[in-house]
């Protein structure tokens, strides 16, 4: 999968708005053995690269003529609609090691007949070749049961990828119906009751 860009001649704010309504996206090309550059790509081509390969996924990139390795780094994007800003790509050679977040789904929660399951990692930090960088990774919690955990360090990440996040952390738990409804109570009741407007302390004497 080839994606194509164009270097950048105009930066800036006003720059990047006239570039988005024009149908494209400010990006950043930039690794270990290759200078920043600013390009833009095409957004329609940009989603269905990430459609293909998933948001993780190993892609080539054309810069006038220079093709880069790629996968995405960080992407910026807006707070009230779903349109991405800016790109961030980072480029490698074969077999180098990078720094990846690969995210962190569960599975089976369909299963569990008693007890509320809370996630509190969505992603691992992972150093790896992007070309061995699995699309995610993925907890089974269907044998679960109230008060049981599953921590970072019980996640199988493979020989060739180095895990970089604390493995003591917990990443999925299941606790009961009653504790959750306890500590809400616990909290309402902490709360003061409300002033009522208008109502006078001579009146509340009285």
């Amino acid at each position: 999968m080839k994606l194509s860009a164009v270097k950048r001649t105009e930066t800036g704010t006003s720059a990047s708005r006239k570039a988005r309504n024009e149908g494209k996206i400010p990006a950043a090309i930039y690794g270990k053995e290759v200078e920043t550059i600013s390009v833009l790509i095409n957004r329609k081509e940009f989603q269905n690269t990430i459609r293909e390969v998933g948001y993780n996924g190993v892609f080539d990139i054309d810069v006038e003529g220079d093709t880069y390795q790629v996968f995405v780094k960080d992407q910026d994007k807006a707070a009230l609609k779903p349109e991405v800003y800016h790109v961030d790509l980072l480029a490698f050679t074969k077999g180098q090691k990078v720094t990846m977040s690969i995210p962190v789904h569960i599975s089976g929660v369909e299963e569990i007949k008693e007890g509320i399951v809370s996630q509190s990692i969505s992603e691992l930090e992972v150093n790896i070749a992007p070309a061995e960088a699995p699309s995610e990774y993925v907890v089974d919690v269907s044998e679960l049961e109230i008060g049981d955990t599953v921590h970072v360090s019980e996640i199988k990440v493979g020989d060739e990828a180095e895990l970089l996040t604390d493995d003591s952390l917990t990443i999925v738990s299941v606790s009961a119906p009653e504790a959750v409804e306890e500590e809400t109570t616990e909290t309402t009741e902490d709360m003061p009751e409300p002033e009522v407007i208008g109502e006078s302390k001579d009146e509340d004497s009285e």
